[in-house]
């Protein structure tokens, strides 16, 4: 049986961990990355090898950093020769909510806030900059050096988005700058799905709604948590009435990154219950 060999930024917690553990059950090897958390990335590791039985390499760092992104191919290099089968950036944060930031780019983003209108001012410019590096300057880095480690015809790439980031729904307002970075990344991967199709790569993004994570544990702190009043009714008020489930995200990726989805390419998939029908 050929061996497969993922890469999925962001893969150690919340939706990137369902997604790690769907292609884990479809017998990937994984290499999986995190900003800072430690403990989660050692409990990460551990479940997925002793569930599944695969290998399992944690890379950390700040996927800002072109050094980062390095990390993840000298790692497939040294232990899978080379040989990759799927990418999934999945990496994504919020400054100053999900994550407290580590590098230096990521504290000159913060200083770099505006004190009028916060994150949602585009003339924070260092932010806007970060939030490039973190989701278009990324992903370009990383599926420019993945596709050289891929076969034709046995190759899958795949990015995360959020609602809002693409004409289908209304733009969030407070969402402003992560989501000009989701915004390219979604228009990169039509791009790179015509570039790739004649290798018979495949390239697509997914676009989860409300997925109930730790992530937005801290996004909802401020105003009850996850079960308060007020979230129950937004839940209430999407078409299925209901949370997604990170579990429910990887099966769909695991999915486009298998031979049974040889066929789709260049597609923006919403998993969200209905919501981009609002």
């Amino acid at each position: 049986m050929r061996k497969k060999v993922a890469i999925v930024t962001g893969g150690t917690r919340g939706i990137g961990f369902g997604i790690s553990q769907q292609l884990a059950a479809d017998r990937y090897d994984l290499i999986i990355g995190f900003n800072s958390n430690e403990t989660a990335a050692k409990e990460a590791k551990k479940n997925l090898e002793a569930d599944y039985g695969i290998k399992v390499y944690t890379i950390k760092g700040d996927v800002a950093e072109a050094e980062t992104v390095d990390k993840f191919f000298d790692c497939l290099e040294n232990n899978f020769e080379g040989k990759l089968t799927a990418l999934v950036h999945n990496a994504g944060l919020y400054l100053g909510m999900t994550t407290t930031p580590e590098s230096e780019q990521a504290k000159l983003a913060v200083d770099g806030q505006s004190q009028l209108l916060g994150d949602g001012n585009l003339t924070s410019l260092a932010r806007y900059e970060y939030y490039q590096n973190v989701y278009p300057k990324c992903f370009i880095r990383c599926v420019e050096t993945a596709v050289n480690y891929m076969e034709d015809g046995n190759g899958y790439i795949v990015a995360t988005s959020s609602p809002g980031c693409n004409m289908t729904q209304t733009p969030k307002l407070a969402y402003i700058l992560p989501g000009t970075g989701k915004t390219v990344v979604e228009f990169l991967t039509r791009y790179y799905a015509r570039l790739l199709a004649s290798r018979h790569i495949t390239v697509n993004v997914v676009i989860p709604g409300f997925t109930k994570t730790e992530a937005w544990n801290y996004l909802t702190a401020k105003s009850g948590g996850v079960d308060s009043e007020m979230m129950q009714q937004r839940i209430k008020n999407t078409p299925m009435q209901r949370w997604c489930s990170s579990t429910e995200i990887g099966q769909v990726v695991a999915f486009l990154c298998s031979p049974k989805a040889a066929f789709i390419t260049g597609v923006a998939l919403p998993i969200d219950g209905g919501l981009h029908l609002q």
